[in-house]
């Protein structure tokens, strides 16, 4: 891994170069264009106003709405359906059970999840789209919303460098919680190892597709949770409770891989029927193969 010249968040340049070309698309139609690059529900040139977002230098003067600079003395302009562009949200896990240090030299899954967000968000920019980020710990421990821009990428690298964080249980209800903050029309990058209770996941999973967000979810775990490679004597302990069970591995083994298989076939069930997108990958995997192949069917579907 090299560190960006943007800061200390090491990025793979040999994952850049592969996810290099393949342009995210939402694989449902977006409320937010570029210069008509993604699809919309309407055709051809539309005015219809969506919302109102800060003057960024560069706006047309135009564009400003004279009427909330009166009432709150600062300058918004009015979007509309052809001048907005689409809307990448960035939800990073960032709970106890993601910074499990790893065995074997490998990453940890919240450093794969950063790594990931990080290669995205040089995706989202260099096709013009604004990209933010949510950090969802024991509660949303950062909101950083979407923009674009170099300064804008950089202050995304500083927080995936070291992301607050911390205890956990609760992602369903969290990604519930921020679920207002995404608006509609949009694209969502859940990266989580999705351990918690599967039916508050599924109730936010729902709820951002009736906002009509294309919500994809990168479940991440490592590789010793799922082969459980131990054959001694060893003390487990939960990362977000701190409860602890001594146990022969070989007697915990069929019931633990057992139990595991169930909960990863319920999150992606869950996934399947609130339309969201689902990839399942390990910290020993080959991530630029198995990450640049799904944006490129992501690709093909958007484009149909």
């Amino acid at each position: 891994m090299a560190s960006t010249a943007d800061s200390s968040l090491a990025l793979d340049p040999a994952l850049l170069q592969r996810l290099k070309g393949i342009e995210l698309r939402s694989r449902f139609l977006v409320r937010g264009l570029y210069n008509n690059r993604h699809r919309t529900s309407d055709h051809g040139l539309s005015t219809e106003f969506i919302e109102h977002r800060e003057y960024r230098r560069g706006d047309e003067l135009r564009s400003i709405d004279w009427r909330v600079l009166a009432r709150t003395e600062r300058l918004y302009v009015k979007v509309h359906e052809m001048e907005s562009n689409m809307r990448v949200h960035l939800a990073v896990d960032t709970s106890a059970s993601m910074r499990v240090p790893p065995a074997d030299g490998l990453s940890s899954k919240l450093d794969l999840a950063c790594a990931i967000a990080g290669a995205v968000t040089v995706m989202v920019q260099g096709q013009q789209d604004a990209v933010g980020l949510v950090c969802l710990g024991d509660r949303i421990d950062e909101h950083i919303p979407t923009r674009q821009g170099p300064q804008h990428r950089r202050l995304l690298f500083e927080h995936l460098a070291n992301p607050p964080g911390g205890g956990g249980g609760r992602l369903g209800d969290l990604l519930l919680e921020a679920a207002p903050r995404f608006g509609t029309r949009g694209m969502i990058l859940l990266l989580s190892d999705a351990l918690d209770p599967v039916e508050p996941l599924g109730r936010a999973l729902r709820r951002l597709r009736a906002q009509q967000q294309d919500v994809t979810l990168i479940q991440i775990l490592d590789r010793q949770e799922l082969d459980f490679p131990f054959d001694r004597l060893t003390e487990f302990r939960h990362p977000e409770t701190g409860a602890r069970v001594v146990g022969d591995p070989a007697v915990l083994r069929k019931k633990y891989l057992t139990r595991l298989s169930a909960h990863l076939q319920q999150v992606e069930q869950v996934c399947k029927r609130a339309q969201a997108d689902y990839l399942r990958l390990s910290n020993a995997d080959d991530l630029r193969r198995l990450l640049s192949l799904h944006f490129i069917r992501r690709q093909m579907v958007g484009g149909r």
